[in-house]
């Protein structure tokens, strides 16, 4: 199943901002795909992992020595990892790597000490991400399997062109592009608009949204239990 035409993404949101749908002008166009570029790779990517956006099962074949890899473009993080080794029998074993943070990750005092690689520290620079392991790899036959967080489609100004989204998502993608459409050409518009999509207490606190948008994260959100470790602190023997 294919998701919606951009042209009645479009239609919705133009009527909805009070927008005379029958001629929309060249500089309408043009502001309506900037805004929907906006709203699906800069705000969106803000508000927590969307699920439609993973990929499942990537992998990277280490190498003897390596301690980093490459992303594929357009990959931006990673949910989950394990690292995959020939087990005894014929099916391989997976042993979960966790992730660290950027100053976990300085403190390593030896980083290409070889082994077996069970942490990672995804490097996210404006470009292409890197991803850094430890212990450095110690054979060929290991494989890291990950889960990837992916950035949505680069939209071109085309009006027929399918967006890649489920269907649960339509409404707060339509209710957004609707406040922004009114907040450049139908200002008057805006506020009402605007609740609509983030609710009413959008402007105090924009990372907790209601409306349609806090709608989708509720609708999108993992559904499994949720269970925590404690961490242990060698330097301060502290929890």
């Amino acid at each position: 199943m294919s998701g919606p035409l951009v042209n009645e993404l479009f239609d919705e949101a133009f009527e909805r901002a009070g927008i005379d749908v029958t001629a929309p002008g060249t500089v309408h166009l043009k502001g309506a795909f900037r805004s929907l570029r906006t709203m699906l790779n800069s705000e969106w990517s803000t508000l927590g992992i969307r699920q439609w956006q993973i990929a499942q099962a990537q992998s990277h074949t280490v190498a003897v020595g390596e301690v980093s890899f490459l992303l594929p473009l357009g990959q931006i993080d990673i949910t989950e990892a394990v690292l995959r080794r020939p087990g005894s029998g014929a099916t391989p074993a997976d042993v979960e790597m966790y992730p660290i943070t950027r100053q976990e990750y300085t403190m390593i005092t030896n980083k290409t000490v070889k082994g077996r690689p069970d942490r990672y520290f995804v490097d996210r620079q404006f470009a292409q991400k890197v991803v850094y392991y430890w212990q450095a790899g110690s054979n060929t036959t290991d494989q890291i399997i990950y889960n990837a967080f992916h950035q949505n489609q680069d939209v071109t100004d085309t009006l027929q062109n399918n967006l890649d989204i489920p269907s649960y998502a339509y409404e707060a993608l339509v209710a957004g592009l609707a406040a922004k459409f009114a907040l450049k050409w139908n200002a008057q518009r805006f506020e009402l608009l605007m609740t609509a999509y983030a609710g009413p207490q959008w402007a105090a606190n924009p990372l907790n949204p209601g409306g349609a948008l806090g709608a989708l994260r509720a609708a999108d959100r993992e559904m499994g239990d949720i269970t925590m470790y404690p961490a242990f602190e060698p330097r301060t023997s502290r929890r």
